[in-house]
């Protein structure tokens, strides 16, 4: 049996990236942990005695579960948060009307017609 390896392959980098990886995934843990804990605690307090877990969980609405209050919990940012607006380009009206008079008054007839119906087509879509 052959063995084509020459010789073995340095390692690379330090295990940093494992260890961070292996602290997420404890975190991840203790905060399901919590959920559930919580969740099975509000379960034994609300529901009465002939009803699952399921259909109590069911019964809740949205409201309900972003008012719980965990044990090592904080202020979680919406995922939807709203982006600092940018820079406003500002627009000479004027100038911008009267590239498009010059440009219009270019036109045929027939070109003029065609904007006139598409202009009518987005503006009034009923008809």
């Amino acid at each position: 049996m052959m063995n084509n390896i020459d010789k073995p392959l340095e390692s690379k980098g330090d295990l940093s990236e494992r260890v961070r990886l292996a602290d997420l995934e404890k975190i991840q843990f203790d905060l399901e942990e919590d959920i559930i804990r919580t969740l099975k605690e509000a379960f034994e307090k609300e529901a009465s005695p002939n009803t699952s877990f399921l259909d109590w969980l069911k019964s809740k609405d949205d409201d309900y579960f972003k008012r719980l209050k965990f044990k090592k919990g904080g202020y979680v940012p919406p995922k939807n948060k709203p982006k600092e607006p940018g820079s406003v380009k500002k627009i000479d009206l004027t100038q911008e009307m009267l590239k498009s008079f010059d440009m219009f008054s270019k036109m045929s007839d027939g070109e003029r017609e065609a904007i006139k119906w598409m202009l009518n087509k987005m503006l009034n879509p009923k008809n």
